[in-house]
């Protein structure tokens, strides 16, 4: 008798051995989609590299990036700015704030909370210096960033650059 039990232990190991071997329970469908998380993983990687190259070429903000007629960021200026002020640690430079706002006061007041808000992200706003100015040129030859990268960043516009111009004016590049 106790061999037969055994035997029957014996299959019965032997069989959940097997199943438990098998495919997960979709066996012969289609595996479970990714979620879109796990989708983007490694493209926006990727993309976050491309995108921070794209801001540090303009170095710009806009009117979009603030409520309109307000000088409160939108959600849109308030990510722009927090990525900015990554970059900006980094590297330092000039934000220039590119509008057609003809109203001088409004345009000192979204500046100053660009300001505020960036310092708020731990930015070292010393090698920060913001301006309403048409957005940068044509960024950087590759000669050019690997000797700032060899000698360390700075602010190459000095302070007579192009502080204080409204309206899209645009100064030295």
């Amino acid at each position: 008798m106790s061999v037969r039990i055994a035997g029957s232990v014996a299959v019965l190991l032997v069989g959940l051995a097997v199943a438990g071997c098998q495919s997960p329970s979709y066996m012969g469908l289609q595996p479970p989609m990714p979620t879109l998380d796990e989708a983007r993983g490694n493209v926006a990687t990727n993309f976050a590299y491309m995108a921070d190259n794209a801001m540090l070429h303009d170095m710009a903000i806009a009117d979009f990036h603030f409520v309109p007629h307000t000088d409160e960021l939108s959600g849109t200026g308030a990510a722009r700015l927090m990525r900015f002020a990554k970059l900006m640690n980094t590297y330092g430079g000039t934000i220039r704030y590119e509008t057609s706002e003809t109203d001088e006061g409004l345009i000192r007041r979204r500046l100053e909370h660009v300001r505020e808000f960036i310092t708020s992200l731990d930015c070292d706003t010393d090698r920060v210096e913001l301006t309403a100015a048409m957005s940068g040129g044509r960024g950087l030859s590759a000669a050019e960033a690997i000797r700032i990268m060899a000698q360390g960043t700075v602010n190459t516009l000095g302070a007579e650059g192009a502080a204080g111009q409204a309206g899209g004016g645009s100064g030295p590049s």
